[in-house]
């Protein structure tokens, strides 16, 4: 797998504006040690599985070049994902103003899944 330009990283609450250099560690990824992300096909599964019941979520669109640590895709036959997560190890500086390229704010409809939600299908 040739790795993609971009990496997506979901958030439930708006960043802070403006980005700061480093952004928060969300619960989860504090708790697992690592940075949860999806590449573009990914993210709207990511957000199908894991914020099912949010109306609102804040995608980061991230330059991969510019994340600082050990990337990793792991499989997880669970999530229906062939060619496996993002997982971003060891980062220093996380996630902020110097990766980040892009902040999505997307918006679901009643009884709209998120794979349906227009933002999601325009992700590069």
């Amino acid at each position: 797998m040739t790795p993609p330009r971009y990496l997506y990283k979901l958030l439930d609450e708006a960043p802070k504006e403006p980005l700061p250099r480093t952004l928060p560690s969300t619960k989860l990824d504090a708790s697992d040690g690592f940075i949860h992300l999806s590449t573009a096909e990914q993210t709207p599964i990511t957000a199908k599985l894991f914020f099912r019941y949010q109306r609102k979520l804040w995608v980061l669109q991230l330059e991969r070049t510019k994340l600082e640590g050990r990337l990793e895709f792991s499989t997880d036959p669970k999530a229906g994902v062939k060619d496996g997560c993002a997982h971003l190890h060891d980062s220093q500086s996380g996630l902020g103003m110097m990766n980040v390229v892009n902040v999505l704010e997307l918006d679901r409809r009643e009884n709209e899944e998120w794979t349906e939600v227009e933002g999601m299908q325009k992700l590069r």
